[in-house]
């Protein structure tokens, strides 16, 4: 029953991302001077404090440029990434797909700044997230980098 449930709330989330390109869009629009973010980081955090809400939240902020070049949205990003962490708890979500996911952009955006500090996030997200092959992937890939 629960990986029914699962299964239908990420439906839902990627037929609502799907049907709301043009408020994703005026989304944008809004927020294209701030780059603060702060009123839906809160919003998350107050109603739903899921992984599928934060991973679509911190996937559209990602969209605003490429971390690899751009310092400033690099930090914004590790910094928003840090929030959602530090605001699911482990014990909750380790079975979720979006936690894992969250878990792994985290350390390859860590990754970017300091190798070591990324290490200790995928090894993280390794311990928390054990059944997800692309969390183990990552690490190797990164490992592979290194």
């Amino acid at each position: 029953i629960t990986s029914i449930m699962n299964r239908v709330r990420n439906l839902k989330n990627k037929f609502r991302n799907e049907e709301n390109i043009t408020d994703e869009f005026n989304y944008t629009k809004i927020s294209a001077d701030t780059t603060d973010n702060s009123g839906t980081v809160n919003q998350i955090m107050m109603t739903t404090n899921n992984p599928e809400d934060w991973l679509c939240f911190l996937l559209k902020l990602e969209k605003k440029g490429v971390p690899q070049m751009d310092v400033s949205l690099l930090n914004r990003l590790i910094g928003r990434y840090s929030q959602a962490v530090t605001a699911l708890p482990a014990e909750k979500y380790s079975q979720d797909e979006s936690y894992a996911r969250i878990l792994v952009r985290f350390a390859e955006l860590k990754a970017l700044q300091d190798p070591e500090e990324a290490r200790d996030q995928f090894h993280l997200a390794r311990l928390n997230c054990k059944k997800f092959a692309f969390v183990h992937v990552a690490f190797a890939q990164f490992e592979l980098s290194q």
